[in-house]
């Protein structure tokens, strides 16, 4: 008896101590509040307050690009794809699907959109992406890792005849 008491009293305390699993569904409208601010931006051709969205050190991953590293980096990229013309139409992000672990909830998702470039016809573009986000101190969460590519591959040479 001396033993089982203890042994209880220190199984509630554990139990007491473990963390409250995510809500979802709360994490998942979050996810998707972020994606419609960031449908917004890329139409008006801002991006900077959709980088703080992103934690310091996230890493993207574009379509037929090199990784980019760094918020810094990020807001670069996407100041350079400004500059150059590129102008977004439409821009639609579809959430399939959250799941929640810990400090690290996964975002799957389509996309459509349509850009415009200086003296080209406008390009649309159908895809698929997958975000990881990490819970930051203050509750929220922040893009840690990007990646994405579109449905169609890229044109193949012709073969010879």
């Amino acid at each position: 008896m001396k033993i089982i008491i203890p042994l209880i009293l220190c199984c509630l305390i554990l139990v007491s101590c473990a963390p409250t699993p995510p809500d979802v569904a709360q994490v998942r409208k979050y996810i998707e509040d972020l994606t419609k601010k960031a449908e917004k931006e890329m139409l008006a051709g801002t991006i900077d307050t959709t980088l703080a969205d992103y934690t310091d050190d996230a890493v993207s991953m574009p379509d037929h690009e090199p990784m980019i590293k760094g918020k810094s980096a990020l807001k670069e990229h996407y100041h350079q794809m400004m500059k150059s013309g590129v102008k977004f139409t439409k821009v639609n992000f579809t959430t399939t699907d959250v799941q929640v672990s810990g400090l690290f909830a996964f975002e799957i998702g389509t996309f459509a959109m349509t850009m415009q470039m200086a003296g080209m016809p406008e390009i649309s573009e159908e895809g698929k992406y997958l975000t990881v986000y990490e819970r930051a101190h203050d509750g929220s969460w922040k893009i840690k890792v990007e990646t994405w590519n579109t449905n169609v591959p890229p044109p193949m040479p012709k073969q010879g005849t």
